[in-house]
């Protein structure tokens, strides 16, 4: 068993989870993987009601 892992190790790789409707979610949490050098630093975290229109999370005047 594994996790996801990028392709290619670059700066340009992205993560998309539809939830199917609409749901609060409360945290977000990314882990490395065992014998890989992939592991995530930083992130930025959009959303979207349609798939299409994607908006930055805000949280206390803060991007995430």
């Amino acid at each position: 068993a594994g996790g996801w892992s990028p392709l290619d190790s670059d700066h340009y790789q992205w993560l998309q989870v539809d939830l199917g409707s609409r749901k609060q979610v409360s945290s977000v949490a990314t882990q490395g993987r065992y014998s890989s050098s992939d592991w995530t630093t930083r992130y930025r975290l959009l959303y979207s009601d349609t798939g299409r229109n994607w908006k930055p999370y805000h949280q206390d005047g803060n991007i995430w």
